[in-house]
């Protein structure tokens, strides 16, 4: 239904959630967007980076919860995992990885519960001052188990157990000290793309395999 729009040009593909009249909330339509783009990223040949947006006034606010229990039908295929043990939701936010390539996210405006933990499976991420982030989950009587375990192995336990259980909403700025964010700038998107394109330059081959190293290295116990 248009909710997912997905280029590629000289080797950076970008991903824009397309949902802006409700800050790209998730409904069915998005999830399900979102779940194809990052396959279609997966069976690209000669992708270098990936860059992550959303259109209109907000990166993603989350669950669209009116809209998801529209479809209660739909609602137990959420958590039915595949053969790697990675149920949709979580492969919303884990799944970039599987494009093999720097993922860098955009965010600007409402970036809250699901919205920011799809933003936390980025690798890099632009945040723009003014923007507020939270996990919201807990407003819902639920906890972000979107992989959120592994997507945010940067943050400070304490950190991330605040947020966690209060559903604070910080600002762009405090994004980028507690390192929900990497780097603030008033053109997010702008940004995104030169790092992209700075990424896109260099070796492919050194790139992946940088890549490779940081993802084994916590667990090779040195």
């Amino acid at each position: 239904e248009g909710r997912v729009r997905l280029g590629v040009e000289a080797g950076v593909a970008e991903v824009t959630l397309s949902r802006p009249e409700a800050h790209n909330g998730l409904d069915w339509a998005m999830i399900d967007g979102l779940l194809a783009a990052q396959r279609r990223l997966a069976a690209l040949d000669g992708l270098r980076a990936v860059v992550l947006a959303g259109e209109g006034e907000s990166f993603c606010a989350g669950l669209d919860m009116g809209a998801i229990m529209g479809q209660p039908e739909r609602l137990p295929s959420l958590l039915e995992a595949d053969e790697a043990g990675i149920n949709p939701v979580q492969r919303l936010a884990l799944g970039w990885r599987e494009a093999g390539v720097p993922v860098i996210a955009a965010l600007h405006g409402h970036v809250y519960g699901g919205g920011l933990q799809i933003a936390l499976g980025a690798d890099i991420r632009v945040v723009h001052p003014q923007a507020r982030l939270a996990l919201l989950e807990i407003v819902w009587g639920i906890i972000p188990d979107m992989g959120i375990t592994a997507t945010a192995g940067d943050l400070r336990g304490d950190v991330l157990r605040e947020l966690t259980w209060t559903g604070r909403k910080v600002g762009g700025e405090e994004a980028v000290a507690l390192g929900l964010a990497t780097r603030l700038g008033d053109e997010p998107l702008a940004m995104a793309r030169q790092i992209a394109g700075a990424i896109a330059a260099r070796s492919p081959r050194a790139v992946a395999a940088a890549r490779t190293l940081f993802e084994m290295a916590p667990d090779l116990g040195f």
